[in-house]
């Protein structure tokens, strides 16, 4: 019998399990993209989908609907991933619109921990690690989302209850999941413009489904401010929790850390 790698011939320095929505296409995308090395740099991501409706959402009533819905199909997700063994997982839902975060969000990240045997990163204490190794001190924040407001609620607290400021807020009101996906960049250049004033020193959009990664590189270099993309900042706080730390410039400052 031929001889068996003892690491993945392909994920030999990670495999890097990510879990997602199904109506969510801008994770896996991005996601993919931001792998050190390309497709040959010995880095894996292992998708994984929520079985979650696409519905109208036009009140916070029908967003509550929805995140129960995905709720109750995360761990089925999750388990899905078990067989490839992965070394580390990445929840690409933010937690505060998912469980409304605090204790159940705690117990949530510990039970696919559990599941899996290894680490798990999840957005909300990624972008506050990201924020406290670009600043080290309380900042004032121009935040994108695509949420309606009680979404626009959980993702202010977020920030104020870690000592930030949020001084600028627009929520896109996305009028389902999968139209996340669908929101024209002119609209998010337009957006991010908008929340760009002096007050405020680093511009932040939440909501995993937002297309917002190349529009926050280019954008990063032309303000000369930190512009933090959700999908980013979470696979950069997963690599450096897993322990590699390869610096890429080409995504942002966040990657030279």
């Amino acid at each position: 019998m031929d001889e068996i790698n003892p690491r993945d011939t392909l994920g030999y320095r990670c495999i890097m399990g990510v879990v997602a929505p199904a109506t969510n296409t801008a994770v896996q995308a991005e996601m993919d993209g931001l792998r050190p090395g390309g497709a040959s740099g010995g880095v894996v991501n292992a998708h994984a989908r929520i079985a979650n409706p696409e519905q109208r959402v036009a009140a916070d009533a029908d967003t509550l609907a929805v995140r129960a819905a995905m709720v109750s199909g995360l761990m089925g997700a999750v388990d899905t991933l078990a067989p490839c063994r992965p070394d580390h997982v990445i929840l690409g839902v933010m937690v505060e619109n998912f469980v409304g975060g605090g204790t159940a969000g705690a117990a949530l990240i510990r039970n696919v921990a559990e599941r899996l045997g290894c680490g798990v990163t999840d957005y909300s204490s990624a972008i506050l690690a990201a924020l406290d190794a670009l600043f080290g001190r309380p900042v004032r924040i121009g935040l994108l989302t695509p949420f309606l407001p009680v979404g626009d609620a959980a993702a202010r607290r977020l920030f104020e209850e870690a000592g930030h400021d949020v001084v600028r807020l627009i929520g896109l009101r996305a009028p389902s999941p999968a139209s996340i996906g669908r929101m024209p960049l002119d609209r998010l250049r337009g957006a991010l413009t908008e929340l760009n004033t002096a007050e405020v020193e680093v511009i932040i959009q939440v909501g995993t489904g937002l297309p917002f990664a190349g529009v926050a590189r280019a954008a990063e270099q032309e303000i000369g401010k930190p512009v933090l993309a959700s999908n980013p900042v979470s696979y950069w706080r997963a690599l450096r929790q897993f322990g590699i730390q390869d610096r890429m410039p080409q995504e942002g400052r966040l990657f030279t850390l």
